[in-house]
């Protein structure tokens, strides 16, 4: 009998561009929940941002747990319970913290996404061409 899927996924390890939506969500409207050892992030944002949270689960991947729905906090999604909503909790609760991911941490996709969250720009998938079909 082979392990569970959702134990297999949680040893998938965020690529930059993941780690980056992760800490602008952060930095923005998302928040993590549960436990040490459960920890999930939520993104939830106003209904009309409906294609902007899809862009953000599409490009979590495995770590995104069920697509985006309509709930009382608006539309959003969890991601699967992960190590990585462990490791950065002490970042997130610690006064510092927040300054340790702004200085250290966070890229220009994770500023992206955190002003995107506060609505001060808009982030529109169609923009998003990978690179080798740029080329």
């Amino acid at each position: 009998m082979g392990e569970h899927p959702s134990r297999v996924c949680r040893r998938i390890v965020p690529d930059d561009a993941q780690l980056q939506i992760i800490l602008g969500s952060l930095l923005g409207a998302a928040r993590l929940e549960g436990e040490p050892g459960e920890r999930r992030m939520r993104v939830a944002l106003a209904p009309e941002r409906e294609g902007y949270v899809r862009w953000k689960y599409d490009r979590l991947g495995a770590l995104a747990s069920d697509p985006p729905r309509i709930a009382e906090d608006g539309v959003g999604f969890e991601t699967i319970a992960h190590p990585i909503f462990d490791d950065l909790a002490p970042l997130f609760a610690a006064p510092r913290g927040r300054h340790r991911v702004l200085h250290e941490l966070l890229a220009p996709l994770g500023l992206a996404v955190w002003m995107s969250d506060n609505g001060r720009i808009e982030l529109r998938a169609e923009v998003f061409v990978p690179l080798r079909e740029a080329a």
